[in-house]
């Protein structure tokens, strides 16, 4: 009686254990997929309809249970999301398409297991899509040259009623209405100054620069920012141009005062074929320009 006793309490006892530690592992799970880490840094440039996305990779990207990233577009006209857009691992740029210009919109990214979980922390973004302006009304490049040339004297309207660029005399009631800038020079030696059209002796309309330092690239595509120059910065009525070489082109910032609106943009100022920002000689020289313009009143989101 006593043996078959022992016997009980000692199988009891084995079975204890064990429930012990089941319990044990229940509350201390073996982690098979680990969470991965979430992109980081991420900038914006605009586009027509649509918006260049670039990021640095996760640092968990090397894991083995390191998928894709998650990309969700958040409209915030209607507060609609689309189907999450999927960048594959070793991506650290994308292009969203199918949006709107002058919409604002927000980018959410996170980094996915193979297993489908989702990181917990994200990186994201507030942008716009904007007009890209890479050639005239006539399909010409945006030539603008300065006030010495008696010959091809001009303007620009940045966005005229057609929503094109347009290469305008700057003189006459055109430049009046319609010009958003113009480049000066004293002299066919002087340097060239790309100015508000509000400084010119018929008073046009007026034009403001932003302070930012200019970014030397030769693409609009190739410019991108975690957000727009504050709007404290525009301060400038001029941009002077220096008729040195240069390596690539360069990027300026403006906007256009229209009573108590804004309209922004950016323009990239070419270089050209002389090495310079500058070019032509002597009374016809000229620059090139493509902009990246903002159609909707008071967004800044024209980069």
């Amino acid at each position: 009686m006593k043996a078959h006793l022992l016997k009980t309490l000692a199988l009891a006892l084995v079975v204890s254990i064990a429930f012990t530690a089941c319990d044990e592992d229940s509350d201390n799970p073996i982690t098979t997929d680990p969470e991965v880490a979430a992109p980081t840094s991420l900038m914006a440039a605009s586009d027509d309809g649509a918006v260049i996305l670039s990021w640095t990779p996760s640092i968990d990207e090397t894991a083995d249970n390191f998928g894709s990233y998650d990309i969700v577009v958040l409209n915030l006209a209607t507060n609609e999301t689309g189907t999450p857009i999927t960048a594959g691992k070793g991506v650290s740029s994308a292009v969203i398409n199918g949006l709107t210009n002058g919409v604002r919109y927000q980018f959410t990214m996170r980094s996915v297991t193979t297993l489908g979980n989702q990181s917990t922390d994200f990186a994201t973004i507030e942008w716009s899509p904007a007009v890209r302006q890479n050639q005239d009304n006539n399909g010409l490049p945006i030539k603008v040259y300065a006030t010495t040339s008696t010959t091809f004297n001009s303007a620009v309207d940045l966005y005229n009623d057609n929503g094109d660029a347009e290469v305008i005399p700057q003189s006459g009631q055109t430049f009046t209405e319609r010009g958003d800038l113009y480049v000066y020079a004293a002299s066919s030696n002087a340097t060239l100054s790309i100015i508000s059209p509000a400084e010119a002796n018929n008073q046009g309309l007026e034009t403001q620069f932003s302070n930012a330092s200019p970014v030397d690239v030769d693409d609009l595509d190739n410019q991108l920012a975690t957000e727009p120059p504050a709007g404290s910065t525009y301060t400038q009525k001029d941009i002077t141009l220096d008729n040195g070489g240069v390596s690539s082109g360069r990027i300026y910032w403006g906007r256009l005062v229209r009573g108590t609106d804004y309209y922004y943009f950016r323009m990239l100022i070419k270089k050209g074929t002389n090495g310079k920002l500058v070019q032509g000689t002597g009374n016809d020289r000229f620059i090139e320009m493509n902009v990246s313009f903002q159609n909707a009143v008071n967004n800044p989101f024209a980069k």
